[in-house]
């Protein structure tokens, strides 16, 4: 019952956003756009997204403890079919599904398998965060997006030095917490405290010098990797007028626009964050819109098309995965659910 509700408010939300997105539309310069566009970019685009997914892949194993029993080419196609699951499915099957994919092979289980997608997710909040809290020195921003970009950035670095303070303490900490919010409604759900319980634990491998150097460097470059994937779109739809710092605007703003519930795909709300962004460059809304349109349209499809190949690699059925993981994560998958998602078109 719950998951139907989910799935309905986030359909009515893409539709609404979706109206917004479109009603000063212009579909005759729309299709223009699209008629005009030079689709050759899509070549290298998706080469680039091969390679920011394989950079995905390669923090994961990382956030993972680098296990020797997980192969980076095997990780890879969990990531693949992980977004596959998010782009066909609500509510972010998809974290469900790599959980049960990873937790299956490494020795700390679905649970360590868990708490990496966690701090995976945290990550790539704190680096949208940065990016923004960079643009905002270049771009001038109107005074609200200015504002909330900064209360937010803030509230972000403040939490994670909480979480840190948390982590040092393990349990203890979590118990003594729980003292205190376990008595406030909604926000003391037994669910809650045991995402925080899986989100701590996941701290402990950005602890290890070894390993935190790549898991910082790679964090970055899949972010830079995406915003030059924005910018290849933007090529292709000759908008090469445009700054590379108008592509990773749209970046953090679609980005940002994902903690939305929505549809799968995230169909509406990626759209209109778009343009809301190209409006700051003074890009008019029907240029705008089907750039949105395009850039969303082949991400979700590519993404798809290499989670088909990762089922096809890995020899199994999307309804296998599908059941076994909903049966072998059903406990945790509230914990993935309240993960940080802020990652762009489900990306």
């Amino acid at each position: 019952m719950k998951r139907h509700l989910r799935l309905i408010i986030g359909l009515v939300i893409s539709l609404i956003f979706l109206y917004l997105a479109m009603r000063g539309i212009n579909w005759g310069e729309a299709w223009t756009s699209f008629r005009e566009a030079d689709y050759i970019y899509l070549v290298p685009a998706l080469l680039l997204l091969i390679a920011v997914n394989w950079t995905r892949a390669y923090r994961w194993r990382l956030l993972m403890g680098n296990e020797p029993s997980l192969g980076l080419s095997k990780v890879f196609r969990f990531v693949n079919i992980g977004y596959f699951f998010n782009n066909i499915f609500p509510a972010k099957l998809g974290e469900v599904v790599r959980t049960y994919l990873a937790g299956r092979v490494i020795s700390g289980g679905i649970g360590q398998a868990l708490s990496s997608l966690l701090i995976e997710r945290l990550l790539d909040v704190l680096t949208l965060v940065v990016l923004l809290v960079i643009l905002l020195l270049f771009i001038p921003l109107p005074a609200w997006a200015s504002q909330a970009g900064l209360l937010f950035g803030a509230a972000t670095v403040g939490g994670t030095i909480v979480l840190l303070v948390l982590a040092r303490f393990g349990d203890r900490s979590v118990e003594w917490l729980w003292r205190f919010v376990g008595r406030i409604p909604v926000i003391g759900h037994p669910k809650l405290k045991e995402a925080l319980r899986n989100l701590l634990a996941g701290f402990g491998v950005l602890t290890q010098n070894k390993l935190l150097p790549g898991i910082l460097l790679s964090s970055a470059l899949v972010w830079l990797g995406y915003a030059l994937f924005n910018y290849m779109l933007m090529a292709a739809f000759h908008m090469t007028h445009l700054s590379f710092g108008a592509a990773a605007l749209v970046l953090c703003a679609t980005g940002f626009s994902m903690v939305l519930p929505s549809s799968p795909g995230a169909m509406g709300v990626f759209e209109w964050a778009a343009v809301q962004a190209l409006a700051v460059f003074s890009v008019a809304e029907s240029p705008a819109f089907a750039y949105a349109v395009g850039l969303h349209l082949f991400t979700n499809i590519a993404l798809i098309v290499m989670g088909l190949v990762g089922l096809l690699r890995e020899g199994v059925s999307y309804a296998t995965i599908r059941e076994r993981a909903l049966a072998t994560t059903a406990p945790d998958a509230a914990s993935a659910e309240v993960a940080p998602t802020a990652d762009g078109s489900n990306r």
